[in-house]
């Protein structure tokens, strides 16, 4: 229930605030965060012993504090009314209990000819912060600066204290005004004119002791206030398993083997996949499967796609005409093919051409869809046809060219919104590709949006730092990062794509594809062997990259085991760096008390006391790669699967306890897998044994303490089947010092 009590305006009575009027209403929480409103419109935000000051376009009527709870948590609120230029508003400053947390809303009382001032609209902002955003360009990438439009503004002190400001709805029509210096606003975007009665524009201020808790919060409460259930690092078959991939940059985008023909070419990758023992979990479908233009989004005709091959509205690079496999391409149909390689599939689209017939039947605004009935039929052509998700591509571009997209409210749910509905309804999945910022931020609604392209085509050490810069606002936002596709023997792209726990797949050429490196990735059965969470730089690569430190960068991940975290850490050079290693303080990754490091591609290990410095050695690599497992009571430390990169990911390792006696871990195995290697850390020879009382061998190095413990599956007993025919099997060993 929300409670509501009025206020005479007595401001002169109350004592004045420097550089601000005298409060007329003032709210404070447990979390430290201050809000406070003037007579005059003026009103001030205050946390981290920062002020944050605005004033309204006129003097403040009505003014309320009130009390209640949202999706977001608890909260006291001060509302008002005032009159704008546009015409009569109705604002409200909610700062929340227990998360330093502020919304701020402006309302519309009537409808209105153009867009009321900016709200909030700070013009007094705390000095000497370092600032971050993302580019208005395709894939959102890293800007150290300020950059206008619908985007998230990162700024930070050099102790790495943020504040985080958004707009918090209607993310197509929002922009962020100001340089983060003496000016810091939310606004609306230059071409839109009209509002309607009753709306609202909420923004989201966020504070933080640290840079990744700041987006944390931040995006923890985009989502909750938009009602997204977040989707697991393995919500659906893209992030689960791994795939092989068809787009630009692998073996096969608009090419094939031409004595196999393109079906042919790609039923001979799943048959060589499957006798060499490669699990393969999906297929995607790329842009060479449907009909198309030969026009660019400005409408200027381009070339055939590729010239050796036969022509055909397949082999376009344009827009899409007709949403529908070509037959040329799966003469019979594209569910026979995915029926022929035994592998589900997802799929790729375009923008839609002006010439397609879609515009007769259904609403296109510009180059997109904004008509239900549209998404009902691609989502339930692609569920009839083997898919199981759906990658909307080139978003950049029909946001570019689709002008009523940021000039009208409601076209940006119209949009993504009916696509994302479309495909829920069939319990399908989203990826969005070619991003901007905003689409980042609409995808804050969207449960079924599991994934998105947070780097350019073809993922390579020239695209790394882009690529994890972006997955910072991704994940804040619930939506896992997918780095595209590579080849298997790519080492590096490879490891940082099991790191960013988002989609793994490469797109090798036939007979071409390196097993040894695709099962460090996945089990035998293809499900990918992950950490809780995705690859993120450390607050002390913004902190360095901020005065322009000639630093690698240093990004970090984990595994939780009933509070046991394992820590999973990379130190990046920059192109042409000759840097031969990098010292880490612990706190930098989270890193407390002692742990056992494991250098993973020297193949050395060492113990190091709390506090220790962690250190990376190039060794002529670009990406160096540190395990850090803790040592807990047992005095021991697991690393895990000695064949995997994330050895302590919970498809291998589904729990690990540790107490005085030793360790206890559960393993799983996948079907067709009969053996697996644990190793860790002991200070002396351990033994092991299974929950059943058998010994297991044990292998151990005293020099450097590590250990391996060979585990061999016992398929006897009922298995749990998955989906897919999978079976899995656990073993409980029991780790302990002599």
């Amino acid at each position: 229930m929300t409670k509501t009590r009025t206020l005479v305006l007595l401001a002169l009575t109350l004592p004045a605030v420097p550089s601000f009027g005298a409060p007329v209403l003032s709210v404070s929480a447990a979390s430290g965060l201050q809000a406070s409103l003037s007579a005059d419109g003026s009103y001030q935000v205050r946390q981290h012993g920062w002020a944050l000051e605005g004033r309204l376009p006129g003097a403040v009527a009505q003014p309320l504090s009130n009390t209640g709870q949202d999706r977001i948590g608890a909260y006291q609120e001060l509302s008002f009314k005032f009159q704008d230029p546009a015409g009569p508003m109705a604002g409200r400053i909610r700062i929340y209990q227990d998360r330093a947390l502020a919304l701020f809303q402006q309302g519309a009382l009537q409808a209105l000819d153009q867009a009321p001032q900016p709200f909030p609209d700070f013009h007094a902002v705390p000095q000497g912060l370092s600032p971050f955003s993302y580019g208005q360009e395709t894939f959102a990438p890293p800007r150290f600066g300020l950059e206008p439009g619908s985007n998230a503004w990162l700024l930070f002190d050099p102790r790495g204290r943020s504040l985080i400001l958004s707009p918090a709805s209607h993310f197509f029509t929002a922009s962020m005004l100001g340089d983060g210096k003496a000016r810091l606003a939310v606004g609306f975007s230059p071409s839109l004119a009209q509002i309607p009665g009753g709306f609202t524009q909420d923004s989201l201020l966020a504070f933080a002791p640290g840079i990744n808790a700041a987006w944390d919060l931040w995006g923890r409460a985009m989502t909750d206030l938009q009602g997204k259930v977040r989707p697991a690092n393995d919500a659906d078959r893209v992030l689960k398993y791994f795939g092989y991939w068809t787009d630009a940059e692998s073996a096969y985008w608009y090419h094939y083997e031409k004595d196999l023909g393109y079906q042919g070419t790609l039923q001979a990758v799943a048959a060589s996949y499957q006798k060499e023992g490669i699990p393969l979990g999906y297929m995607q479908l790329d842009s060479w499967w449907y009909h198309k233009t030969l026009a660019n989004p400005a409408g200027k005709l381009q070339p055939p796609k590729n010239n050796g091959l036969p022509g055909g509205d397949w082999n376009r690079y344009g827009g899409t005409v007709l949403y529908q496999a070509h037959p040329f391409i799966f003469p019979q149909g594209m569910l026979a093919f995915s029926r022929s390689i035994g592998l589900p599939v997802i799929n790729h689209n375009r923008w839609i051409d002006p010439s397609s017939p879609y515009h007769q039947r259904y609403g296109i605004s510009g180059l997109a869809a904004v008509d239900e009935g549209f998404w009902d039929e691609i989502a339930g052509y692609l569920q009839a046809n083997g898919s199981f998700g759906y990658e909307q591509d080139w978003l950049s571009e029909i946001t570019k060219h689709s002008p009523d997209l940021t000039a009208r409210v409601g076209m940006d749910d119209q949009f993504l919104g009916t696509m994302a509905d479309a495909f829920a309804r069939r319990g399908m999945s989203l990826q969005y590709c070619m991003a901007y910022p905003m689409h980042f931020l609409q995808g804050a609604k969207y449960a079924n949006l599991t994934t998105i392209r947070t780097s350019m085509d073809g993922f390579r050490p020239d695209h790394y730092r882009a690529f994890l810069y972006a997955s910072r606002l991704a994940a804040a936002l619930g939506i896992w990062p997918w780095t595209d596709v590579f080849k298997s023997a790519d080492t590096d792209s490879l490891l940082l794509a099991v790191l960013s726990a988002g989609p793994v797949g490469t797109g090798d050429f036939l007979g071409q594809e390196d097993k040894g490196n695709i099962l460090l990735a996945a089990r035998q059965d293809g499900v990918l062997v992950k950490p809780d969470a995705s690859l993120l730089p450390t607050d002390r690569s913004y902190l360095a990259e901020a005065k322009q430190m000639d630093r690698p960068l240093v990004a970090g991940t984990y595994t939780d085991h009933g509070g046991r975290r394992t820590v999973y850490a990379v130190a990046i050079r920059k192109p042409g760096d000759a840097a031969a290693g990098l010292s880490v303080e612990p706190s930098e990754l989270g890193v407390e008390g002692p742990v056992y490091v494991q250098d993973y591609f020297a193949g050395t290990g060492r113990r190091l006391k709390a506090g220790h410095a962690l250190d990376f050695s190039f060794n002529g690599r670009d990406v160096a790669f540190l395990e850090a497992a803790p040592i807990g009571a047992s005095g021991m430390a697991l690393l895990g699967d000695a064949g995997k990169f994330v050895g302590t990911g919970k498809q291998r390792i589904a729990s690990i306890q540790d107490s005085a006696a030793g360790l206890s871990v559960e393993a799983l195995f996948a079907p067709g897998e009969d053996r697996v290697v644990l190793h860790g850390y002991a200070p002396s020879a351990p033994r092991a044994v299974t929950d059943g009382g058998v010994a297991v061998a044990v292998g151990y190095d005293p020099p450097s303490g590590n250990f391996m413990i060979p585990l061999k599956a016992e398929w006897s007993g009922p298995a749990a089947a998955e989906d897919g025919g999978s079976r899995r099997l656990a073993l409980r060993i029991s780790v302990e010092k002599p």
